[in-house]
């Protein structure tokens, strides 16, 4: 042991308390890496990408009930399934069933972007791929950047996404 003044005088038990203070604290400290309450963009993507081998091996009725039911696969934390076809006419929506039918070619993020029309330009263009685009955060009830995968099956863009960048 060091020949330190404060030491000789207080002993090993200081040590083993000063040593167990500091393993709890650097153990307890939450980090980003540790925040398991919001799901990230590559499993949004991970989740749309299930949802649509889903509505390819199963017909539309049950996709859309899969989709809309809490406790299936297709809901995570803060992710759900949404899907609408390329005329902005939502066909599911988890987290909000009774926007099916809505349309919402015409609506206006806060960002003055048309987030359906650039989500439908990209579908066509690519047949999947990520659009950003601000929309009201559920867990917070705020406007936040949504980072969201949308993939092509048939006449239907399946849809996921995140709320916090990766």
């Amino acid at each position: 042991m060091p020949n330190h003044p404060m030491l000789s005088h207080m002993g090993i038990p200081l040590l083993l308390v000063i040593g167990l203070a500091a393993s709890l604290f650097i153990t307890n400290t939450p980090t980003f890496a540790d925040d398991q309450t919001r799901a990230t963009p590559s499993q949004a993507k991970a989740m749309a990408l299930k949802a649509a081998q889903y509505v390819r091996d199963h017909e539309w009725e049950n996709s859309k009930l899969a989709f809309h039911t809490k406790d299936s696969q297709f809901f995570d934390r803060d992710l759900y399934v949404f899907a609408q076809d390329f005329n902005c006419t939502f066909l599911a929506h988890g987290l909000k069933p009774h926007l099916v039918g809505r349309n919402i070619w015409n609506l206006k993020n806060p960002n003055g972007r048309y987030a359906c029309q650039d989500i439908v330009n990209s579908a066509k263009e690519k047949g999947q791929g990520w659009t950003e685009y601000i929309f009201t955060d559920p867990e917070t009830g705020e406007p936040a950047w949504k980072r969201t995968f949308h993939i092509v099956v048939g006449d239907i863009i399946v849809m996921v996404g995140a709320y916090r960048p990766e």
